[in-house]
């Protein structure tokens, strides 16, 4: 009798100490709830630090063709401001260049010189991240519409993940990228399991060479941290 009374009252301990219950298994999310729900988090987003990475067949940013694209890494500040570095390579040379870009006014100035000039169409063009963002044009918009798979969880910077994969036309990615981006791609995306942040986007051509292909990497960190950004002085 004993014996039962003291497993009667733990039983009852058990139903009242939380501890002591068993946990409810949390409910797992589809592809598209996923990334309906990063594409609501981005679009709240006010700054973030971000890397632009390609890799592959060159491509040319001026009229030239002098000018390869192969990295951007700075700050976008919503809705219209952006500072970094850009890393192109040019007649054999790597050579950063510093850009400030403020509502649709852009300036660039040799890494290490202060001596700013206001970037006009016809000398060339920069890829304008800001479009990340967009609320029907930017990435995470435009995966929502997209049918994307769910790979599994992983991790990002120690950071746990969702892995998503899928196809997609490049659409409004190449009008906003001057057609740097194009065709048919494969995209996966890292998503945040606890803030849907997406920490980073990989962008593959199918239709560039399978040699060599085209790949474009995005990474995103420093989320909503206080940034300023102003047009050079002497601008």
């Amino acid at each position: 009798m004993r014996r039962w009374g003291w497993l009667g009252l733990l039983w009852v301990l058990g139903l009242w100490l939380p501890g002591c219950r068993r946990a409810e298994p949390t409910p797992a999310l589809t592809a598209a709830e996923i990334i309906a729900r990063a594409a609501a988090t981005m679009a709240g987003t006010r700054s973030v630090h971000f890397v632009l990475e390609r890799t592959g067949a060159p491509d040319y940013l001026d009229a030239a063709r002098l000018m390869m694209l192969r990295r951007v890494e700075g700050d976008l500040v919503y809705p219209d401001r952006l500072r970094g570095i850009v890393r192109v390579f040019s007649l054999g040379v790597v050579t950063e260049i510093r850009i400030v870009r403020v509502g649709d006014r852009t300036w660039i100035a040799l890494a290490g010189v202060e001596r700013w000039e206001e970037l006009t169409p016809e000398r060339g063009v920069v890829i304008d991240p800001r479009l990340f963002f967009d609320p029907e044009r930017g990435v995470p918009a435009l995966m929502a519409r997209v049918p994307l798979q769910l790979v599994g969880r992983e991790a990002v910077d120690g950071a746990p993940v969702y892995h998503l994969q899928g196809e997609l036309a490049s659409g409004p990615l190449e009008e906003w990228s001057v057609g740097l981006i194009s065709g048919r791609l494969r995209a996966d995306l890292w998503v945040d399991v606890r803030t849907f942040r997406i920490h980073r986007v990989r962008l593959m051509e199918l239709e560039s060479d399978p040699q060599d292909p085209t790949v474009w990497t995005l990474t995103l960190r420093d989320f909503d941290q206080p940034i300023e950004i102003r047009p050079p002085s002497g601008s």
